[in-house]
C-alpha cells in the first residue's frame, strides 16, 4: 500500500517549506513521490512554490479537505495514484483543518488496500501559538482548532524557533506536551529537520482516534457528492522522466467548514504594483489578518514578486519565472473588512 502522510499546522507555521524538503529527500532515495494539496482560496501560491520540483500535484482549492472539499478525496486520490503511480503521497492540509476528520476520509472503503496512512505531521509556531489551554468552554474556535492539530499529531515539529524568545519556546512546548505528550517532539528550522526519522515514524494515531471520533468531530450529517472530471491532465509523461501533473479539484457540494468563522478574501491585479504601497499595504494589515500571500508584478521593473505574510513580519521575494503566474492575493482572518482591504489592494497599483 502507498503511505500517506498528513502535514497539518496552523496558517504559516511553515508546512510548504517543511514540504519542500521531504520531497528532495524522498526523490534522492530513488522513490516517486506526488502531493495533494488542500488551499482554503481560490488559488494555491504553495503549489506554485513547488513549481520545478518535478512532482505531480493536485491543488484542492475553496475548502478545507476535511470538510468542504472532503466527498472529492478518495476519487481524487485514486486517480492521481493511476496516472503518476507514486510511492508515497505527501497530503498539506490547510492550516484551519482538523486531522481527526482528515484519517476518517481516509479510511473510505474505496481507499482500502490502497493507501495506509503513514504518519501525521503537525508544524507548530513559536510564535503564534497559545501559551495555556483555557478551559475548553471558553476556548475560541481557532484556538479548538490548534490544539486538536497537536493533540492528534504523531510527530509534532517545533518551528519559528529562531525568532521565539526563551521563554516563549519554552512555554510552547510545555503546552505542547500537555496536549500530546506521546508524539515526538522536534524542533525545525526553515524546514530542516531529520526527514528519514519522520518517515520512520510508526503511527499511533489510528488506535487514538477512532474511539474519540465521535466526539471532537462536526462532521456534515450528509457526504457531499463525488463530482467526476476531476483531474486535468496538463503535463504527459515523457519516456522515463517525472513531469509535474498539477490539476485543480473545486467542491461542487459546499458543507460547514471546520472553521466556519474564516474569510477568505481573493483579489486579481490588473496593474503591476508600486512596491513601496505594498510594503505599507503589508505592514498595516489589521489583527484579524492570519495570514496574507500572493503575487505581484513590480511596476518599476517588470519583475514578478511573492509576498507571504504571517504575523507580524511579511517576507517579498523576487520570483524566476513570470509567465504562466497569475498576480493575485490572498487574505485569510477573521472580523475582515473586506471593502476596505479590496480598496487599499487597488490603491497598491500603478
Amino acid at each position: 500500500m502507498i503511505p500517506v502522510y498528513i502535514l497539518t499546522g496552523f496558517l504559516g507555521a511553515g508546512k510548504t517549506t517543511l514540504l519542500k524538503n521531504l520531497l528532495t529527500y524522498v526523490k534522492q532515495d530513488g522513490r516517486r513521490p506526488a502531493v495533494l494539496m488542500n488551499e482554503f482560496g481560490m488559488e494555491s501560491v504553495d503549489s506554485l512554490a513547488l513549481q520545478g520540483a518535478q512532482v505531480p500535484i493536485v491543488d484542492m482549492v475553496e475548502g478545507c479537505v476535511c470538510c468542504t472539499v472532503r466527498g472529492s478525496l478518495a476519487t481524487t486520490m485514486l486517480q492521481l495514484i493511476e496516472l503518476a503511480r507514486p510511492d508515497v503521497i505527501f497530503l498539506e492540509a490547510t492550516g484551519v483543518a482538523n486531522p481527526v476528520d482528515i484519517v476518517d476520509a481516509l479510511l473510505e472503503p474505496d481507499l482500502q488496500g490502497v493507501v495506509e496512512l503513514g504518519g501525521v505531521f503537525t508544524l507548530v509556531g513559536a510564535t503564534r501559538f497559545p501559551l495555556a489551554v483555557p478551559p475548553e468552554f471558553t476556548q475560541t474556535q481557532m484556538q479548538r482548532t490548534m490544539f486538536d492539530q497537536v493533540r492528534y499529531a504523531d510527530v509534532i515539529l517545533l518551528s519559528k524557533t529562531d525568532v521565539a524568545d526563551f521563554g516563549r519556546k519554552f512555554a510552547v512546548e510545555s503546552v505542547v506536551r500537555e496536549l500530546n505528550a506521546k508524539a515526538q517532539l522536534l524542533t525545525v528550522t526553515h524546514g530542516a529537520v531529520d526527514v528519514q526519522q519522520l518517515l520512520d515514524v510508526r503511527t499511533q494515531y489510528l488506535p487514538r482516534s477512532l474511539s474519540d471520533v465521535a466526539d471532537t468531530t462536526d462532521v456534515a450529517e450528509k457526504t457531499p457528492p463525488r463530482p467526476k472530471g476531476l483531474m486535468r491532465r496538463v503535463a504527459e509523461r515523457t519516456a522515463g522522466e517525472p513531469v509535474e501533473q498539477v490539476a485543480k479539484v473545486v467542491p461542487t457540494t459546499r458543507t460547514k467548514t471546520s472553521f466556519g468563522s474564516l474569510q477568505t478574501i481573493h483579489y486579481e491585479f490588473t496593474r503591476p504594483v508600486v512596491a513601496e504601497r505594498m510594503y505599507q499595504f503589508l505592514y498595516s494589515l489589521p489583527e484579524g489578518v492570519l495570514r496574507a500571500k500572493g503575487f505581484y508584478l513590480d511596476a518599476e521593473n517588470g519583475q514578478l514578486h511573492e509576498f507571504q505574510y504571517a504575523p507580524p513580519t511579511p517576507l517579498v521575494t523576487e520570483w524566476p519565472e513570470v509567465e504562466g503566474v497569475k498576480a493575485f492575493a490572498v487574505v485569510i482572518g477573521e472580523n475582515l473588512d473586506e471593502e476596505q482591504l479590496v480598496q487599499q489592494l487597488t490603491a497598491c497599483e500603478e
